[in-house]
């Protein structure tokens, strides 16, 4: 009998809930769930799942313990009561991301899991971490478990972290040093592993999944020293730790984002520690004001307008000890060898142009014409490539369809969104496979073509169809698709391969048809998530050549010939593109084909027992 089963039992016999209440023991104390049968007419799943939510994994990060690292949750007397959801870490509202109904606090640290009920002692563990920007989004909304968990014979985690200001708020000293947020997914994972055995899951076969923001996330804890021990296999849907503006390396510019913060609250002090011990006596409502990115005023106090989120993720010398840029870049990781899955959808540029045509109902009513373009063609390229003409002139070369380039009827949204698309998200995701794979680690990489919007491949994964409360009702086609991807998903947090669940030795031969090949270099083979499931090379190999190697080279370039008297910068005005930035581009490409020989001939310098080993 299992331990959730005996724990029933006993439950019942001493009369405290009802006799279907599955109650479990975690180190903290018990937690009462509630029984869901799971079943649908458009699958061959019937199962049981135990389901607990709002379990909370740290103390409440209120008063003193705000701007602190999060403290594991104090032991409670009698049976904690885990049947709904706890509230939402502080955010501000999100038309895009609405929070369905949760209510928000800063006592916000819980986690929820679905575990179905199998017969197995020990199950494979997948903990989601949701996306939002690292400023909104929760564990709860839109990420029920119950069918991913049911059909795909693994227990679910959810869980929330803090988030803004709460989360990531750093003074670039040792007064408030930032990443709390991803201190507070260390925890989760930490009372994960001492607990999960209690549920039926097993600690030493633990996926971290997450999408956009969550998927940043399970990178930065791959690159944390902090997490050994901790996850065995990672999963990102659209999100990298080398996003453009999502980092913060520079100290200045932290503490100027801490002091103007506190101006905004109420809190213009002028040292570090006066800053945060008067934020701590803050009221969480007016913080969440003042962090508030959407508002202006933190930009307009700071005079810092070039990053996505209002407080991004620092070197803190504890969580992270490096820049994530150098950490790939050197392919310093400290979980070496950790399987992967990473992958993209075919559009999700179109995700920047929200801001511009917020009355728009969908994308396909979305017309940029040229002028438009140009004015807000720079507004995501970040101060570095704003501030140089040659960049700039660069990537329109690359982006532009130079056929119809000078007609009134040209829409640029397809430019606008494929630059930013692969600027963000596609290329940073291709410099990201291609470390991991070449420090050992096995490689899955996917681009999903079927549904072009950014994030729109976690329907499919969480089985939206099966769950009646999302309303979200899908053609047959799309139902096959999902089920495919959804084993993809599971099997790969079993075995470390998408095409194999536990006990497989071999693929069918329908299984062979849309077999998921490894991502090597030389290669660079993929998978294309779409009704076809083909297996394609080489995912935009020219367009993140142009962004993780040309781009760089002729920022250096342009960087170094920076021109110092006035009659030199007025020189510099009349630089011409196809003088200077076509002849880098030509001379760049001509190297191009040499590249994936240098990359394999620096695979050949790794020993197999070095790169294996964790």
């Amino acid at each position: 009998m299992s331990a959730v089963r005996i724990a029933v039992f006993v439950a019942f016999l001493l009369g405290s809930i009802a006799a279907d209440d599955p109650i479990v023991e975690v180190k903290s104390g018990k937690v009462a769930g509630r029984v869901v049968e799971f079943a649908h007419e458009d699958v061959e799943v019937k199962r049981t799942v135990y389901v607990f939510r709002g379990i909370p994994f740290a103390e409440p990060p209120v008063d003193d313990l705000r701007f602190r690292a999060p403290e594991p949750k104090s032991p409670w007397e009698g049976v904690h009561d885990a049947k709904e959801l706890g509230a939402a870490c502080m955010q501000p509202p999100s038309p895009i991301f609405p929070l369905d109904g949760e209510s928000q606090s800063e006592d916000c640290l819980y986690l929820n899991i679905y575990a179905p009920q199998t017969g197995a002692d020990k199950l494979p563990v997948m903990v989601w971490i949701h996306g939002g920007g690292l400023v909104i989004g929760s564990g709860g909304t839109g990420y029920n478990g119950t069918a991913l968990a049911a059909i795909g014979d693994v227990i679910v985690v959810t869980i929330n972290y803090r988030l803004g200001p709460f989360g990531y708020l750093s003074t670039g000293d040792e007064h408030a040093t930032g990443n709390y947020g991803f201190l507070d997914q260390v925890l989760a994972l930490q009372w994960v592993q001492d607990n999960i055995a209690a549920f039926g899951g097993d600690a030493n076969k633990v996926t971290i999944f997450g999408e956009s923001a969550g998927a940043i996330s399970v990178e930065y804890l791959m690159l944390s020293p902090m997490t050994n021990g901790l996850f065995t296999r990672a999963i990102m849907e659209s999100g990298t730790s080398t996003m453009p503006a999502i980092f913060l390396s520079d100290k200045t510019k932290q503490s100027r984002l801490a002091h103007g913060f506190g101006r905004l609250s109420n809190c213009e002090k002028d040292t570090s520690e006066e800053l945060v011990q008067c934020l701590r006596s803050v009221s969480a409502e007016d913080l969440k004001e003042a962090g508030n990115l959407q508002s202006g005023k933190l930009a307009n106090i700071t005079g810092i307008s070039d990053l996505l989120i209002p407080f991004p993720p620092v070197v803190d010398g504890n969580f992270l000890t490096a820049s994530p840029e150098g950490l790939i870049r050197e392919r310093s990781f400290p979980k070496r060898g950790t399987d992967i899955m990473i992958g993209t959808m075919a559009d999700e540029g179109r995700g920047f142009l929200i801001v511009f045509f917020a009355d728009k109902a969908n994308d396909t009513e979305i017309f940029l014409n040229k002028t438009y373009y140009n004015e807000i063609f720079s507004t995501y390229l970040g101060s570095d490539k704003k501030s140089n003409p040659a960049v700039a002139d660069a990537i329109k070369q690359i982006y532009v369809d130079w056929e119809d380039e000078d007609s009134d009827d040209t829409n640029y949204v397809e430019s606008f969104s494929q630059t930013h698309g692969d600027m963000y998200l596609v290329c940073p995701a291709d410099r990201s496979a291609r470390a991991h794979f070449l420090a050992g680690s096995k490689v899955y990489l996917y681009q999903m073509t079927h549904i072009p919007s950014h994030g729109e491949e976690v329907p499919f994964v969480f089985g939206w169809h099966f769950d009646s409360a999302m309303n979200w009702t899908m053609p047959d086609d799309d139902v096959m698709m999902t089920l495919k991807i959804m084993k993809y998903w599971t099997n790969f947090a079993k075995t470390g391969n998408p095409n194999l669940s536990d006990g497989d030795v071999e693929l069918t031969e329908n299984e062979k048809q849309t077999e998921w090949p490894l991502f090597k270099v030389p290669g660079l083979e993929y998978k294309d998530l779409s009704l076809k499931m083909e297996t394609k090379r080489a995912l935009k190999a020219k367009e993140c050549a142009f962004w993780n190697d040309f781009i760089p080279k002729l920022m250096k370039h342009t960087e170094a010939t920076q021109p110092c008297s006035k009659e030199e910068e007025n020189e510099k005005l009349k630089y011409k593109e196809e003088e200077n930035s076509d002849l880098l581009l030509m001379r760049y490409l001509a190297d191009a084909a040499q590249k994936s020989k240098e990359d394999d001939h620096e695979k050949l310098k790794y020993k197999e027992e070095e790169n294996r080993q964790p």
